[in-house]
């Protein structure tokens, strides 16, 4: 997914591509649950069967529950014709993974806070006959990380992060599954910190692309 002129079908696996899901409740019993996917992005039909399915079995109202793709251009087009089994099967594995998440409920701190991080450029450059798609270092970005921690309240040890990044996921465009930078960076934080998941949420990345791009060891460096 990702690209139009593509029509054949994916080569293999470079990366697992992942959904995951975090419920956070507040003292009065409010509740929110984030899912975020390393997916293209969220098609208004999979929004409404997720929301739906879970709305009956968890009582989650919809507006309680967040659904973030990371527009990786490695993944499925989970929303074409002949895909209609691994839809099902997504949508069904997303509800299961917030109902999880609403089951596991401890108590926990939270902190925020924000990094920053120089991989995005604008991709707009301006020219005589209108904007072009093509790297423009002056053009505006938005470079912050912004990160929520979750701690155990007796030892303080971490349990998760959510962080973000305002960038496609565009360093690759080869046919193999990839979650592209946000994978490598969710990967990689996983494997410094054992037990701890990692959630990838994108921000207002339209017009920013990472650079440099289309070799595998960039995707890693990004990440």
């Amino acid at each position: 997914a990702g690209y139009a002129s593509r029509k054949e079908p994916a080569e293999g696996t470079e990366q697992d591509l992942f959904g995951k899901a975090i419920a956070i409740e507040d003292r009065q019993g409010n509740r929110v649950v984030m899912v975020t996917l390393d997916l293209i992005g969220v098609l208004a039909e999979l929004r409404t069967e997720v929301a739906t399915r879970v709305e009956e079995r968890y009582q989650l109202p919809p507006h309680a529950l967040l659904m973030n793709a990371s527009h990786t251009h490695c993944g499925p087009d989970y929303g074409a014709e002949d895909a209609k089994d691994y839809f099902g099967f997504l949508a069904t594995k997303l509800v299961e993974i917030v109902g999880q998440s609403l089951e596991r409920l401890e108590p926990a701190k939270l902190a925020y806070s924000v990094a920053s991080c120089s991989v995005a450029m604008n991709r707009r450059t301006p020219s005589d006959s209108g904007f072009l798609n093509h790297p423009n270092p002056h053009g505006p970005v938005d470079h912050s990380v912004p990160v929520l921690s979750v701690r155990n309240t007796d030892d303080d040890a971490l349990r998760a992060v959510v962080f973000g990044y305002a960038c496609h996921n565009t360093t690759m465009g080869f046919r193999r599954w990839l979650g592209d930078y946000a994978g490598y960076a969710q990967e990689y934080f996983e494997q410094d910190h054992s037990g701890v998941t990692a959630l990838f949420v994108t921000g207002c990345g339209g017009d920013q692309n990472p650079y440099p791009r289309s070799e595998l060891k960039y995707a890693r460096m990004h990440g």
